[in-house]
């Protein structure tokens, strides 16, 4: 493997090869953009192409030499990446100063030091101005490469000390073009390869399945069927695995519902199931649909805390049905 084998963002990818050409590579990137699209891979590459003993050029890697099987490996001595650790829900000042300290050694067993943060914006704020002091005068053969779903999540004080890259997701004709050719597969991976590869469509097809259901039993449920509504925002709140999962799935079958409305097939995920979306579309207003989205919304928002999920689901299924949600209020 080589830039060359790069999928997608390939004016990114040229951009950082003529920085590697030219001898004035910067001290600190940002990539940004929905996960999936390569951001890790390219600051691999990156740090091969820094470190590589049999570079077949200066913008490029051999991808077989000790330092690069190194760094595939996840054993090279000077690169280094700091992620969330077990248990814990953000990057601490601990490790951001355990970094630092090591800014003024000299590489010990390649040409540069590079240390990659993924994913950059869950330090705490502590880590992060902790980080700008690496930022504002990194030594020399020292290079940092922060990765990030959204580059705004950061603060500006390190957005300011660092070139901002943004990786786009992938065209479907892109994707089809490395191999995925289902096409559910293809407009649920939201143009990343990585999503692509790693779906399993009959999982999916089953986990939506429950979803569409849990949905059709919300917008149709009338004040006689109030029991059957709660039971079925239990049997989804009881779930110990997916539930993040299953929020997800929910949001695109609520946006495919909007798009039925507004007569927008061209934009449906899942149109092998357009009749049932129709059904659904015929019985919720716009203004229901809006409603769940920005609740699912808060829910994705709660999840880091400790909640109680059936609460959650409760409220999400009452939101979500006209009729019982006028009853509810009416009765106030």
């Amino acid at each position: 493997m080589n830039f060359d084998s790069f999928i997608g963002n390939r004016k990114i990818i040229d951009r950082l090869r003529a920085k590697l050409r030219e001898g004035r590579f910067p001290h600190a990137l940002i990539f940004s953009g929905p996960a999936g699209v390569g951001k890790h891979t390219a600051a691999l590459m990156i740090a091969k192409a820094l470190n590589c003993t049999n570079a077949p050029a200066p913008d490029d890697f051999c991808g077989q030499c000790p330092g690069c099987r190194k760094i595939d490996s996840g054993a090279h001595a000077d690169v280094m990446t700091i992620t969330v650790e077990e248990d814990a829900s953000q990057i601490k000042i601990a490790q951001i100063r355990h970094l630092l300290s090591m800014l003024d050694f000299q590489p010990l067993e390649g040409r540069n030091k590079i240390f990659i943060i993924d994913p950059a914006d869950m330090m705490n704020a502590e880590a992060a101005n902790a980080l700008l002091k690496g930022l504002e005068e990194p030594p020399d053969k020292s290079f940092f490469i922060l990765i990030t779903v959204n580059v705004h999540e950061l603060l500006l004080t390190v957005r300011s000390r660092s070139q901002v890259y943004n990786f786009t997701p992938l065209a479907l004709e892109e994707l089809r073009r490395h191999g995925v050719s289902d096409d559910l597969v293809l407009r649920w991976s939201e143009g990343s390869i990585g999503h692509a590869r790693s779906i399993d469509i009959t999982r999916l097809k089953s986990e939506r399945e429950l979803m569409l259901d849990f949905l059709e039993t919300i917008v149709t449920a009338s004040e006689e069927q109030f029991q059957d509504l709660l039971g079925a925002s239990a049997d989804l709140g009881r779930a110990k695995q997916g539930f993040e999962e299953r929020m997800k799935i929910l949001a695109v079958l609520l946006a495919d519902v909007l798009y039925v409305k507004e007569r927008l097939d061209e934009k449906l995920v899942n149109r092998d199931i357009r009749d049932r979306l129709t059904k659904v579309a015929n019985r919720a207003s716009v203004d229901r649909i809006v409603k769940m989205s920005d609740f699912l919304g808060f829910i994705e928002s709660s999840l880091k805390s400790h909640v109680n999920r059936q609460m959650l689901t409760d409220m999400l299924a009452l939101t979500g049905n006209e009729i019982l949600n006028d009853f509810l209020t009416e009765s106030r």
